[in-house]
Parts: C-alpha cells; sequence; structure tokens
C-alpha cells in the first residue's frame, strides 16, 4: 500500500474540522474574546486572572486546586498567575490553618473594585452576544453545552 493512500485513508476517517466540536468550540471561545480582550487590557487582566477573580467572587476563598478546576486552568498555571496577581493585591493566598499544606485564596478589596468597575462592560459584551445570536438559542446552547459537560463527566458507559 502506497503512503498515499494511507494518508487519504486516514484522511477520510477525520471529521472535516468544519465539523469538529473541538475545533468549533475553540472558534466560538475566540469569537467571546476578540470582544472581550480590550475591556481586560483596560482593567489590566489577562483573561485567565478575570476568570479567578470571578471565580472568587462567585465561591468565596478556595484552595488552589479548587481554584485550578473552577476556572478551567491547570494547577501550575493558577500558581504562577496568582503570584502576579498577589503581587498587584488583586488576591490574598494565605495557609489554611486546618491544613498547613493548603493555601487559600481570596480576592482583596482592589480585586473587587477592579471586577465591579469592569463588570457592566463585560455584562455589555455578553448581552451584545446574546442579542445577536437570540436570548433563547443563547441560553439553549448554554444549557446544552452544561449537559454535554455533565455527560462526558459522568459514569462511562463502556
Amino acid at each position: 500500500m502506497s503512503p498515499m493512500t494511507n494518508a487519504a485513508q486516514e484522511q477520510q476517517a477525520l471529521v472535516p474540522t468544519t465539523q469538529s466540536l473541538p475545533i468549533a468550540l475553540i472558534r466560538a471561545r475566540e469569537a467571546l474574546l476578540r470582544e472581550l480582550r480590550p475591556m481586560l487590557a483596560e482593567a489590566g487582566v489577562s483573561e485567565p486572572q478575570w476568570r479567578i477573580l470571578r471565580v472568587l467572587l462567585e465561591t468565596g476563598p478556595c484552595s488552589v486546586q479548587g481554584l485550578a478546576e473552577a476556572a478551567c486552568l491547570q494547577p501550575a498555571s493558577v500558581s504562577r498567575i496568582l503570584q502576579s496577581m498577589v503581587a498587584r493585591a488583586l488576591v490574598e493566598r494565605v495557609q489554611d490553618p486546618r491544613n498547613r499544606r493548603r493555601q487559600v485564596v481570596t480576592v482583596t478589596a482592589a480585586g473587587r473594585a477592579l471586577v465591579r468597575r469592569f463588570t457592566p462592560a463585560s455584562r455589555a459584551i455578553t448581552d451584545a452576544f446574546a442579542e445577536r445570536f437570540g436570548r433563547d438559542r443563547y441560553q439553549s446552547l448554554i444549557a446544552l453545552l452544561d449537559a454535554f459537560i455533565s455527560d462526558c463527566d459522568g459514569p462511562s458507559s463502556d
């Protein structure tokens, strides 16, 4: 069998990239972030830093591991990101008094103020997406993605 035949067979086994869920999700994320990035730049935070602040404001004090999971970041990345956020006094990292090997992260007054200042702009951007896409379709998309995640995280059917 020639190498061209193998390559052609492998290519036919893949769905077109226009039908690939991972690629579609990345394209959708980039479409949203393209409009959020100017606001984040004005706020002086990266997208992961914004997610960390949002998670901490929603959940309250959190372990680094819990924060990584809730913000959809790798734990090693969170540790590095937190260093700069602590230096800027956006968050505080303290040792857990009950488990001295664990650190707890909390948002500071400066972090709260930053999110409070930029929440209207962030909300306007996401609301504009919902309006363009259609509010019902937008809510359905979120519900479908939540269900997809839940089904994928559930027990395997093997």
